[in-house]
């Protein structure tokens, strides 16, 4: 790709292989709440920050409990899986090796998930060693689908939208990272071909990072 100085990513599902995790946190939690879920009951969760997941979570499921308590199980549940589960998707560190070590490009993480979680990660997988500029949710003036974190990103990189590529994979995500004015791929991780297309038509979309690597040598 011409003309690109800078690269920002999403991490749950862009980058780590992390969505189904959370999804075994869910139906752990909702187990031992007598309540039967499957991974289908939780696309209209995905790519939400803290803030919005859990009042839907409660009213979907009609759970009694206090946001804080369910915070703090399924944040346990989640942090032991991410123990012995947690990985990157696949071809992301190949990538990475190929079009972005050892060039000039600026490199950026944008994750609605909270700094708390962040560094659990980091315990679990070494995300720093990729990124030296990662924005959570924590810090971002507003949360995904708002383009305000994307932005706050290229503003601290002194980065402009039409240098600049975001790679996302949640309907929240690409939202938020077509609303920027950037450059947006799409990865089919979590949304189809066609339900990308719907949110955006000019979102390039790839079924995997080595189609990614495909838009880049262009």
């Amino acid at each position: 790709m011409k003309n690109i100085n800078g690269i920002l990513f999403d991490m749950d599902g862009t980058i780590l292989d992390s969505e189904d995790l959370w999804d075994k946190a869910q139906i752990q939690f909702l187990k031992e709440n007598d309540i039967v879920a499957t991974p289908n009951d939780f696309g209209d969760f995905k790519g939400l920050s803290y803030k919005h997941f859990y009042p839907l979570f409660i009213k979907k499921f009609n759970i009694q409990s206090s946001i804080n308590d369910i915070r703090f199980k399924l944040r346990t549940y989640l942090y032991k899986i991410m123990e012995t589960e947690l990985k990157y998707i696949k071809g992301f560190e190949d990538f990475y090796k190929t079009h972005i070590k050892g060039t000039k490009l600026k490199v950026g993480l944008v994750t609605n998930t909270t700094r708390l979680s962040y560094q659990k990660i980091q315990t679990c997988i070494n995300v720093n060693d990729y990124f030296d500029f990662v924005i959570t949710v924590n810090e971002a003036k507003e949360p995904k689908p708002s383009s305000i974190p994307y932005l706050q990103a290229m503003d601290c990189l002194s980065l402009h939208p039409n240098e600049t590529i975001i790679i996302e994979d949640s309907k929240i995500g690409l939202i938020s990272a077509i609303n920027s004015k950037a450059k947006v791929i799409g990865i089919t991780t979590s949304l189809t071909d066609g339900e990308i297309t719907k949110i955006d038509k000019n979102i390039l979309i790839a079924n995997s990072y080595d189609d990614i690597s495909i838009y880049f040598k262009n």
